[in-house]
């Protein structure tokens, strides 16, 4: 897929096995390694704006979800709600793909920054193995989502309902600031539009079903929790501030100015400067930090 009225600051992906899937990533630039994870409606075009910037003192790596962009569709079977197979979508299955990349590109731990379901996937990557994890970057995400199973089946019933196409045109603008240019807008719709419905169900239920509150006093590594200032439908503030409050490690909520639910695309410059200012802080190897609240 074409991004938008942006050239691509990488070359052709590499693909790395993940339960028998082929795993499309991406990766530029040297320095500690910088693991980037999309939300439910994205690919990982969505960090173009970050690869150019942030690949001059990183090695940045970005990766598509089985399913999504590049990466290889599951077989139908382990796309049906009621099945559990290794090929089968979930927030451990998507942890899993991320290590793996890590392990195509011999990385053993990495600071990871998620958006939305991006970060839902980075606490579950930390449940399973801390130890390679250096740091969290928590984007406009949560560790619970209120009502979040009460909704999940009205959420599927939409999807259905509209399919892709319709779905992608009609939420687009919605994941952005009130700002969004054009070319920022039509970039989401083409991203939302390339998922197949089965493919974005079965992430959605990943998405909102999820409850990790009981994992946040447990974090011992350097968190950075960032938020858009206009995402107050999607991801509300009080979600961003509850994992400030619950993590020992977070540093003080940031707030992105001009942006919603997406602020790496709608704000890419305070984005880049907040990150890179954060991982500079703290890359060490992975050293533990001292809690700050």
């Amino acid at each position: 897929m074409e991004v938008a009225n942006s050239a691509r600051p990488y070359g052709a992906p590499s693909f790395a096995i993940s339960d028998g899937l082929s795993i499309a990533y991406v990766q530029a630039g040297s320095g500690a390694p910088l693991i980037f994870l999309h939300g439910v409606g994205s690919t990982k075009e969505i960090w173009h704006k970050q690869f150019g910037p942030l690949s001059t003192a990183f090695h940045c790596i970005a990766f598509d979800y089985r399913g999504y962009g590049e990466s290889q569709l599951p077989p139908p079977e382990a796309l049906r709600e009621d099945t559990c197979v290794a090929e089968s979508i979930s927030r451990t299955a998507f942890a899993r793909d991320c290590f793996a990349v890590m392990d195509a590109c011999g990385v053993d731990s990495a600071h990871l920054c998620g958006c939305s379901l991006g970060g839902v996937v980075e606490l579950e990557c930390y449940s399973q193995a801390s130890q390679r994890v250096r740091s969290l970057t928590l984007v406009d995400s949560f560790a619970w989502y209120p009502h979040g199973l009460e909704t999940i089946e009205e959420r599927i019933r939409t999807l259905i309902e509209l399919g892709m196409e319709n779905f992608a045109r009609t939420r687009c603008r919605g994941v952005l600031g009130p700002h969004a240019p054009l070319p920022s807008v039509e970039h989401v719709r083409q991203q939302m539009a390339s998922i197949p419905l089965a493919v974005y169900a079965a992430a959605t239920r990943a998405t909102w079903t999820g409850d990790y509150r009981d994992l946040l006093p447990r974090i011992s590594k350097p968190t950075l929790v960032m938020w858009g200032e206009c995402d107050t439908v999607i991801a509300p503030r009080e979600l961003s501030e509850e994992l400030v409050a619950n993590i020992p490690t977070a540093e003080p909520l940031v707030v992105v100015p001009d942006a919603g639910h997406l602020p790496n695309l709608d704000n890419p410059e305070f984005f880049n400067a907040a990150l890179s200012a954060f991982l500079k802080r703290h890359d060490s190897g992975g050293g533990e930090p001292q809690p700050l609240h």
